[in-house]
């Protein structure tokens, strides 16, 4: 299912072309897309064709604060049980990250009848292992990756149904 649902402090929707210019000004220069295995967007057009051909055509989410604001992305890729996300700077603070995964984890096993979902990090680093931790990812391997061209390690944590 491709419908999300809102917590208290988030919304999930699908992109729309018109969030293009958001897309393109939180993730000029930031890298957010590297973590999400597209092309960082290098202008609003472009931005626009990478939420035409590949983000609205995914299992993956805008995360707005309830003000409308960017608080980040989600995605799930039902293909390898993989869920990644990135945040905006705002969102930093106040335990967003641990919201955006447990309401993504919970969506993927709750509707999408997943047993397991892995996440994959940058060795040696511990927030991001902490927060995995936290949201019940267990310890699991590391795998080698390939993004535009460059390939990079990830350890890799799992978390299954309960």
């Amino acid at each position: 299912s491709r419908s999300m649902r809102m917590t208290k402090r988030l919304n999930f929707r699908m992109w729309r072309e018109s969030d293009a210019g958001l897309l393109y000004s939180q993730d000029r220069g930031r890298g957010y897309a590297v973590y999400l295995n597209w092309k960082e967007p290098s202008s609003p057009d472009h931005a626009r064709e990478i939420i035409r051909q590949r983000l609205q055509h995914s299992l993956c989410w805008m995360i707005t604060f309830r003000d409308g604001s960017l608080a980040g992305c989600l995605e799930i890729r039902l293909q390898d049980h993989e869920i990644g996300f990135w945040i905006s700077d705002s969102a930093k603070e106040g335990e967003y990250a641990q919201e955006i995964l447990k309401t993504g984890a919970a969506h993927a096993f709750e509707n999408l009848d997943l047993k397991e979902l892995w996440s994959g990090f940058d060795p040696g680093d511990k927030r991001s292992e902490k927060l995995l931790a936290d949201c019940g990812f267990i310890q699991g391997h590391w795998v080698i990756r390939e993004n535009e061209n460059r390939e990079f390690r990830k350890t890799v944590m799992v978390c299954r149904k309960r």
